[in-house]
């Protein structure tokens, strides 16, 4: 089904590119990647009581590629992603070795759009992901298993521009995740979301919003519809970009005896850098992010749903052109719904790191950091150091 899927999107960003034919101002990218990174965990398994200290070794070699005419776009990342783990610590009786979960992971991310008639653009989104990093399935995700899974979305889109200052955006949203083992249940999302925006300036925007998908399950978990609400607004400055939005959201489930749900969702973001516009090729010298945001987590096998409040903060600085200096942290409180347990779990995590660019072809990463759950069910505490290394290597082959 996935493979079917991607040679559709395939084709239809084939269609999306040369629909408007080709010009002498087209520009082509082309780069071959390869990433090397080795990685410490302190308690690699996120335990409360049995930390073990494990490795792990990730190559992944890859292509990027981009190509752009006056009215089209596209550009595709592919990698494969070969990694291997290694017990540091003595295997505890009765648990498997690390490198039993050895396995080879892909990323794969492809987009197009076009601009079909005067007013209206059309686009595709896709990408297609093999991993053992939870993080991969939700926004706001607070699971700590290691389970292998490909998750693939796919979002078709079109944008009319009714007037000078109102347009009008309507796309479709699908996501699959299927597990390699039969461990998890896999899933299927489904929906829609459709936007009116107003253009109260040059720089700034208003829009209202609704959504509306369903969440299936193969196996136990209830299967659920959700829709949203939201009044949303972006605005640019000199140096800044401001984005926010407030809205509700209800969830109803299938399966008799749970709870439905709803909530007042909303997020704010800030980001900022300097120079404001850059030349192709060109990093900023400061650049900053922060978001906050509330809202329900779409993915959770055995009925796992909470609330989820989360800040997310990044600073950087380019020191001397060639050192490039960062500090991220986030802190997550997740409320957990229809619990008997009443869980309510705060995370966070803190990490720096500096990137050495060599030259334009390679660049030296170093990134250490701390994680750590503080719950009110002791068995889901945790914590977390680990320290990273990585050897990455983009070549460009002659982009024009």
């Amino acid at each position: 089904m996935t493979k079917n899927r991607l040679i559709i999107t395939l084709g239809i960003l084939f269609v999306l590119l040369f629909s408007t034919g080709a010009t002498a101002g087209d520009k082509l990218i082309i780069k071959p990647v390869i990433d090397t990174a080795y990685m410490i965990d302190t308690n690699f398994y996120r335990s409360a009581a049995n930390e073990r200290t494990v490795s792990t070794l990730t190559v992944s070699p890859g292509m990027e590629f981009g190509y752009r005419t006056e009215k089209s776009k596209v550009s595709a990342k592919g990698f494969l992603n070969i990694t291997r783990y290694d017990d540091l610590d003595s295997v505890p009786a009765g648990m498997t070795s690390s490198d039993d979960n050895d396995y080879i992971g892909h990323n794969l991310m492809l987009s197009a759009d076009t601009v079909l008639f005067t007013r209206i653009t059309a686009g595709l989104d896709d990408t297609w992901i093999n991993t053992r990093n939870p993080s991969e399935r939700d926004e706001f995700d607070n699971f700590i298993d290691i389970n292998e899974y490909a998750i693939n979305r796919v979002r078709p889109w079109v944008k009319y521009k009714i007037s000078d200052r109102f347009s009008a955006g309507l796309e479709l949203n699908n996501t699959s995740i299927d597990y390699a083992a039969d461990i998890e249940e896999d899933s299927s999302q489904s929906g829609g979301k459709a936007n009116l925006y107003y253009e109260l300036s040059k720089f700034t925007t208003i829009d209202l919003e609704y959504s509306l998908w369903e969440m299936d399950y193969d196996l136990t978990s209830s299967d659920y519809t959700s829709t949203e609400y939201k009044m949303n607004f972006s605005s640019k400055f000199q140096y800044f970009k401001l984005a926010g939005g407030l809205g509700y959201h209800e969830r109803q489930f299938d399966q008799a005896g749970l709870k439905d749900l709803d909530t007042i969702s909303w997020h704010f973001s800030i980001k900022g850098q300097n120079p404001p516009d850059l030349e192709a090729g060109e990093r900023p010298r400061s650049y900053m992010s922060l978001s906050f945001a509330q809202n329900f987590n779409n993915t959770g096998n055995g009925n796992e749903y909470y609330r989820a409040d989360r800040i997310t903060l990044l600073l950087g600085h380019l020191f001397l052109e060639k050192l490039d200096t960062k500090i991220e942290t986030y802190f997550q409180k997740s409320a957990y719904e229809d619990d008997l347990q009443n869980r309510d779990d705060d995370t966070y995590a803190l990490s720096g790191s500096v990137a050495y660019f060599v030259n334009e072809w390679v660049t030296l990463t170093l990134k250490s950091g701390i994680e750590s759950r503080d719950s009110s069910v002791a068995a889901n505490d945790y914590d977390n150091a680990f320290v990273l290394f990585k050897f990455t290597f983009n070549y460009d082959l002659g982009s024009k």
